[in-house]
């Protein structure tokens, strides 16, 4: 028998002194039911909100994308309520606005 999870990946945008650079993780949460998209949204952003807490550097914004069986479920887009909303804009713009950028 296998045990109720999901896959999330995360990526954050964080800020330290005066640089932001961007953190991709991939992990595995359990749930009780997988089926339960109340259960797993919940667990999501609680990962999510733990991260913001306990990271080194200031988490700035960040996506999580969760995956049960394989199958992309749900697409969670988040900020820190705690970040400078206007250095938020600036790193959302600085990344959405150069499609040739190479990585």
């Amino acid at each position: 028998m296998t045990m109720p999870r999901f896959e999330m990946y995360l990526m954050f945008a964080e800020k330290e002194d005066n640089n932001v650079e961007t953190s991709e993780y991939e992990m595995v949460c359990w749930v009780n039911d997988p089926s339960n998209m109340i259960e797993v949204q919940s667990a999501a952003n609680e990962v999510i909100q733990d991260h913001i807490e306990e990271a080194e550097k200031e988490v700035l914004f960040g996506t999580a994308t969760v995956m049960i069986e394989g199958q992309e479920v749900l697409n969670i887009g988040f900020r820190n309520k705690d970040a400078d909303p206007e250095l938020i804009n600036e790193v959302i713009e600085l990344f959405g606005s150069t499609e040739e950028t190479r990585h």
